[in-house]
């Protein structure tokens, strides 16, 4: 017990359970036993006292069971230490396997930092001869790499450096004086070659001046030359188009003044003729009533002229007279809108009535193939030249009807123009004429709007509608775009500011 007691003492890190338990458990030890060993001196001492007699013999023997009870919870308690003791044996049992386990697992890694180490030295080993190696051959390399980068770039400044004085020094020193005296030989060489260089420059210089000189001057001159026939082609074309315009004005203005006094006249004279010839008829029925039996030269003529029929005819005759009449005074109002030529200066004008007097006139090219469909949007008036915007109306609906009769469509499918307006902001609006036609080609659609150029056959186009109607969508300070697509149409798409800017 002393020597398990030293031991916990000494080594209390390396108990399986609290050295706490352990002491306790030999202080409980030594007091159990001490506490047994009185006992039994004590029960034998009062056996040895009481031997004689049989009264003594009977009180020995109660001392004997009172003894025996004692020794009965003596053991009782040893038997609760050698659980205890049998409990911290099972503990050292399993902390022996861990230690056990943990040594073998040491074993392994030292094993494992054995082979590390022979690999890591291995490695240092190859490191340490490949630098060695070159160590060795890298002032060589150094002097070769001299000698070839003056070779190839014929650069004799450059100069291999000399470290040692060994055969690679040697070396070094050799190359570095034969560059030199090739260098001095190439400089002079160099030096004479730049001489004649300089002289033949300076000749070719002068000689590409004067060239360059008389280019210049030349295509100044072309270039003037070109854009005044440019110019000249321009003017020409707009002279063309604003006198035919002009002219087609002025012979429309003409033409509605003197049709407008007879029509006037018609017109106001329809309505009388029609009262006076219902007044007429009623008195022939009022004769009819009251006259049932006429003379026979009357019956016969009331029936040769069909009275009759006349009597319901005769209005519906006049009536058509005077839709006739109304139709023909809408054309002569829509020929003088569309003229303008009491118009020239700008003025805020309603689109849509612009693009319906250009309809109205065009209605005869239309025909009944070819159907309108008018999707006007809520425009305010628009600060423009009326006559000028009309000209660019009457050219892209002239040349969408254009397409229109010259395609060749199956019966199903309909012709039809489609005229779009609408108010973009408070500053512009737009004006879209879409036509279902064969479309533009990509190539030619950025050629449209150039003077002269056009895609209809010899004697039916100028070329010059679309490049006046970009002039004066330009004027107005707007843009015109064109978007086609193969065998689905074209549209022109117009833009217009509400009010021009005037600089």
């Amino acid at each position: 017990m002393s020597e398990l007691k030293i031991f916990i003492n000494t080594h209390p890190d390396n108990l399986t359970t609290n050295d706490t338990d352990l002491l306790n458990l030999l202080v409980n030890y030594q007091k159990n036993t001490q506490k047994y060993t009185e006992t039994v001196k004590l029960f034998w001492q009062e056996i040895e006292q009481n031997q004689s007699s049989a009264t003594e013999a009977k009180a020995n023997q109660e001392q004997l069971l009172f003894f025996f009870s004692q020794e009965a919870e003596l053991s009782v308690e040893f038997e609760k230490l050698s659980d205890e003791l049998i409990r911290i044996i099972g503990d050292a049992e399993i902390q022996q396997k861990q230690a056990k386990a943990s040594f073998e697992s040491a074993q392994i890694l030292r094993i494992k930092v054995i082979v590390g180490s022979m690999l890591l030295s291995a490695a240092i080993a190859v490191i340490l001869a490949l630098y060695t190696s070159k160590l060795i051959a890298h002032p060589l390399q150094i002097v070769t790499d001299v000698a070839r980068k003056i070779t190839e770039e014929s650069n004799f400044e450059l100069r291999a450096n000399i470290t040692s004085n060994d055969e690679v020094g040697t070396l070094a020193t050799s190359l570095n004086q034969l560059v030199e005296w090739v260098g001095d030989y190439t400089h002079e060489l160099k030096l004479a070659h730049q001489s004649l260089e300089q002289r033949v420059e300076e000749r070719t210089q002068e000689l590409e001046v004067a060239r360059q000189n008389l280019e210049q001057r030349v295509e100044e001159r072309t270039q003037e030359l070109q854009k005044t026939l440019q110019n000249l082609k321009e003017a020409q074309g707009r002279l063309i188009q604003t006198e035919k315009m002009s002219s087609l004005g002025q012979m429309v203005a003409g033409i509605a003044h003197e049709i407008n006094n007879p029509v006037n006249f018609i017109y106001g004279n329809i309505q009388c003729a029609s009262d006076y010839t219902q007044d007429l008829l009623n008195l022939v029925n009022l004769y009819q009533q009251h006259y049932q039996n006429p003379i026979y030269l009357i019956k016969e003529n009331i029936e040769e002229i069909d009275l009759n029929f006349i009597n319901k005819d005769l209005p519906v005759l006049l009536s058509s007279m005077k839709i006739g009449a109304e139709r023909i005074r809408e054309i002569v109002l829509s020929l003088r809108n569309f003229s303008r030529l009491d118009e020239a200066d700008m003025k805020e004008v309603d689109i849509h009535e612009g693009i319906d007097n250009t309809l109205l006139i065009l209605n005869h090219r239309l025909q009944r193939e070819i159907e309108v469909i008018k999707k006007y949007g809520d425009l305010p008036l628009v600060e423009c030249y009326p006559a000028q915007l009309n000209q660019v109306f009457m050219n892209i609906l002239s040349n969408a009807i254009d397409a229109l009769l010259d395609q060749k469509t199956h019966s199903d499918k309909s012709k039809n123009i489609i005229i779009n307006t609408s108010k973009i902001d408070d500053t512009c609006i737009k004006v879209g004429i879409r036509d279902n036609g064969p479309g533009i080609p990509p190539e030619i659609q950025n050629k449209l709007f150039d003077p002269f150029f056009t895609t209809k056959p010899v004697g039916k186009g100028t070329g010059l509608g679309l490049s006046i109607c970009y002039q004066i969508i330009d004027k107005h300070q707007g843009k015109i775009e064109v978007m086609s697509e193969f065998q689905q149409g074209t549209e022109f798409a117009i833009i217009l500011p509400i009010k021009t800017q005037t600089n």
